[in-house]
Order: C-alpha cells, then sequence, then structure tokens
C-alpha cells in the first residue's frame, strides 16, 4: 500500500516521493474500507442519498479511487478537481471506479459540477464533517477554539495548522519542474520555463483564474455548516477491500499528488 500524508506511520520497503508528502508501500488491514461501512453521502446527479461502498464493486476486486476533496467553494477542490477531470478517462478505460466526494450540500455540489464541467454523475456531497474525521483528516486549525471557522482560515493560509500551504502557494509563483505544465505550449509562459515542466506563475494564474470563479459563487458554492470551511480531506484508492494508497492532506493545497494516485491505480499500467 503506498500510504501518504505526516498522520501515517511510515513503514518498511520501497519509498516514492512528491511534492506533498511521503509515500511508503506497505501492506496492512484495511481499516478505511470497514470506516466507510454504512456512511451515507449524496449525489450531485439527483440529491438520492446512497451508501458510498454500494458505489463499486469491492467484492469483485474491482479498483475505486475516492477522493476526498474540502469544501466546494475551496481552492484545494477547485484546482484537485480540474487535475482529476485529465485522469478520469485513463483510469475508467482501466475499469477503475472514480467517486469524488466533496464537503457541503448537494446543491453546492450541482454549483460546483456547473462551473467546473465535473461530471455529477461522479461527484457526491458530504453535508457533515464527521466521515472525514473518521478517516482520520485533519480539522483543521484549533477545531475545539470557540473561534469562527472564517476567521481562523487566514492563519492557516500562511502555514499556521496547515502546514506546508506556504510552501505550495509559493510554488505557484516559483514552478516546478518536477510537475507536468498546466497551460499548453505555446503559452506566453514558455518565455520563463521550457515546455512540459511547470513554469513560473503558471500555477499562481490558474489559481487567480478559479478564485474569479469562486468568489462571484460563493453563496452557491459555500457550505451551509461552517465547520466545513476548514476541513481538510484526503485520499483514498482501494483494490476491492484492499487499501493501496491513503493521501492525508496536511493543509490548503496539499492534496494528494495526482502521478501517484495514478501510480496507485494503475501500477505498471501506469506510464
Amino acid at each position: 500500500m503506498l500510504v501518504s500524508g505526516p498522520q501515517v506511520r511510515p513503514a518498511a520497503s520501497a519509498r516514492v516521493t512528491n511534492r506533498s508528502s511521503r509515500c511508503v508501500v506497505r501492506a496492512r488491514a484495511s481499516a478505511e474500507y470497514e470506516t466507510l461501512r454504512g456512511k451515507t453521502v449524496y449525489k450531485a446527479s439527483s440529491g438520492e442519498p446512497v451508501e458510498l461502498l454500494s458505489l463499486w464493486d469491492a467484492s469483485s476486486g474491482s479498483k475505486a479511487v475516492i477522493p476526498f476533496l474540502t469544501h466546494f467553494a475551496d481552492l484545494s477542490s477547485w484546482e484537485y478537481a480540474q487535475q482529476l477531470l485529465k485522469l478520469l478517462p485513463t483510469l475508467e478505460a482501466s475499469d477503475v471506479r472514480v467517486l469524488v466526494v466533496g464537503l457541503g450540500s448537494v446543491g453546492n455540489a450541482q454549483a460546483f459540477s456547473r462551473a467546473l464541467s465535473f461530471p455529477p454523475s461522479r461527484l457526491l456531497a458530504c453535508p457533515s464533517p464527521d466521515l472525514y474525521r473518521a478517516l482520520g483528516f485533519s480539522p483543521g486549525l484549533a477545531p475545539d477554539l470557540p473561534l469562527s471557522p472564517a476567521l481562523k482560515l487566514l492563519p492557516m493560509l500562511a502555514g499556521l495548522g496547515s502546514p506546508g500551504t506556504l510552501q505550495e502557494v509559493l510554488r505557484g509563483y516559483t514552478g516546478d519542474p518536477s510537475a507536468p505544465a498546466l497551460f499548453p505550449s505555446p503559452s506566453p509562459f514558455d518565455l520563463l520555463g521550457g515546455p512540459g515542466a511547470l513554469r513560473p506563475m503558471e500555477l499562481a494564474t490558474r489559481r487567480l483564474f478559479n478564485m474569479g470563479g469562486i468568489l462571484p459563487a460563493w453563496g452557491d458554492l459555500a457550505p451551509p455548516d461552517p465547520r466545513l470551511l476548514t476541513q481538510q480531506g484526503g485520499t483514498l484508492v482501494f483494490s476491492g477491500t484492499s487499501l493501496l494508497l491513503k493521501h492525508v492532506d496536511s493543509g490548503i493545497l496539499r492534496y494528494a499528488d495526482p502521478r501517484v494516485v495514478m501510480q496507485a491505480a494503475l501500477g505498471a499500467e501506469f506510464r
């Protein structure tokens, strides 16, 4: 199993490093699958409640990728979903089920789906933080402090209670030669770096565009439960009931590296 995220204790064997965390390969029982048992989410396509584990046939050993986004008005969710959109055809062509869960109401999920042209059939709403916390995902800065979650967001953006966020913000401006480009060449970003890799200002520009989409639609996207504003997410990849990957977001913008998700889901098929 590939384990990603600082909350998970590493163990034996091969290591895979990525921008957001350390991944470790090992075998272990799937406590996460048991945690999901009986848990209800809501289909963005219809609003219908559904048990999450009923959405793929684990008994046949089939694979499932389950990204747990933050709330639907969060930059992290928009950015991760945009990358997942590129992965969907490859994963589904290999019979990997993709189930994307986000924090908020069905209406929030539907607004998110429309804004990003994300398929509603792959999108699920989770209106409470309870499932995320049961999976060990971070509740954000000082969850027990009697302070508005909106106020807690400001120090989190500076990295307080959100490890790695400040570095990730800076990466948006400086670029990253180990990450793929976001905008196809030729583009103005070619002046700042060679094609193929993430160039300076490229990710920061994408984030600016996303913010321009979020702010006017905040009322439709933001969750009714204010606790969800600081709740962080993660990503699980299963083969049947066995866990292949667990990534725990350490903070804002610290979602799973899509290349690590693909490696976990596709193994030798991933190039």
